[in-house]
């Protein structure tokens, strides 16, 4: 082979090593990049679910601090009817590198999908559906109780728009009771017996700054031992979220608790990345 031949022989096998080098480069590269954004993705994961844990302890601490404060069930009873200002400082809070924030729900405020009784749950769902439809989904309801309330919507009868138009007064988290303190007009005007006139009334004393300290005759005398009523909850979830500065995953954790005397007893803990 003349030495002419041997040197573009030789060119063109360097030229593919380097192409081959190159793909290999670019093959590093692009897993290093690859594993970079894992370690990011796992790292603010943990940051989001550190901060949301975080969340739900300070909400915890001081609602516990706050019942552990008041000496007379009106005392705690009012108290407890200014939670979301309670909590407001725990709203976008700095934790390190992350943050959390977080909310209070007084499941008593809702209507148990799974303990009301047939005539309050048909009180609920006729204010948004026909009488007949209404009567179809309680008697499934009753049928095939539910676990999560992002269920109800595979329940035959209850369409997307008919599960979100209920969503915000339904839970399956309470014990059955009804908060007249914070329960909203829908919920109270779904109460078996009770007429619109009493529930508006009740709204609008509320209003004014009234605290309903018991229930007895509060709708009548005549239906108020049919009815489950509270003046305080007994139920709570505490919605805390977590992130980490700059990353867009965030982490959510809703807990629900007893409110047993000046302590909160967790019954349920469900968490989810957003």
């Amino acid at each position: 082979m003349r030495c002419g031949d041997r040197r573009g022989v030789a060119l063109i096998f360097v030229l593919w090593l380097l192409v081959l080098l190159g793909v290999i480069v670019a093959e590093v590269v692009s897993q290093a990049r690859t594993e970079a954004q894992i370690l990011s993705s796992l790292r603010a994961r943990t940051v989001a679910r550190y901060s949301a844990e975080s969340g739900i302890l300070a909400a915890t601490t001081r609602i516990e601090a706050l019942l552990d404060s008041t000496r007379s069930q009106p005392e705690r009873i009012t108290a407890l009817r200014n939670l979301d200002s309670l909590l407001t400082s725990l709203n976008d809070l700095d934790l390190g590198s992350g943050r959390f924030a977080v909310a209070v729900v007084d499941l008593n405020a809702r209507i148990d999908l799974n303990r009301a009784d047939g005539a309050t749950l048909q009180g609920l769902f006729q204010q948004f559906t026909t009488n007949q439809r209404a009567e179809e989904v309680v008697t499934r309801l009753q049928q095939a109780p539910i676990n999560r309330l992002g269920e109800i919507s595979n329940i035959p009868g209850i369409s997307d728009s008919l599960a979100l138009s209920v969503a915000p007064y339904v839970t399956v988290w309470s014990d059955g009771l009804v908060n007249v303190n914070s329960a909203s007009e829908r919920v109270l005007a779904a109460l078996p017996g009770v007429s619109d006139a009493t529930v508006r009334s009740v709204v609008r004393r509320r209003e004014t700054g009234e605290v309903f300290f018991t229930t007895t005759g509060l709708f009548g005398p005549s239906n108020t031992p049919a009815l489950r009523l509270t003046a305080m909850p007994s139920r709570l979830m505490i919605i805390g979220r977590g992130w980490q500065d700059g990353h867009p995953l965030t982490h959510e954790i809703q807990a629900v608790y007893a409110v047993a005397g000046t302590r909160l007893v967790l019954l349920a803990w469900q968490e989810r990345d957003l």
